[in-house]
């Protein structure tokens, strides 16, 4: 089997600085809704991916839950409570069609 690597999906319609800062929020709450998947991960390899915007990131969301994987969303709230980011830990297949930020 594949290592298992954090996936963190971020806007790019945002600021640099802020998708690094919103992929941090993503992984934070990764950390408190799946300290298990967490524990398997066990900090090894981050890969930042970039999708262009809200509507992709909730597409994302669909495809997801769609092929039950385990994920966590950041909501912002300085952003309308818009979602900003997504952490998955995955070996990794689902995500070869996006591009790293």
């Amino acid at each position: 089997m594949k290592p298992l690597k954090m996936y963190v999906l971020v806007r790019r319609d945002l600021d640099v600085t802020y998708r690094c800062v919103q992929g941090g929020h993503a992984i934070s709450k990764f950390a408190l809704d799946h300290y298990d998947k967490l524990k398997e991960w066990n900090n090894n390899t981050i890969v930042y991916l970039g999708v262009p915007n809200e509507y992709v990131l909730n597409l994302w969301v669909s495809k997801l839950e769609d092929k039950e994987k385990i994920y966590s969303c950041f909501i912002e709230p300085d952003l309308g409570d818009k979602i900003t980011s997504i952490a998955c830990v995955d070996t990794g297949e689902i995500f070869k069609s996006l591009r790293i930020v």
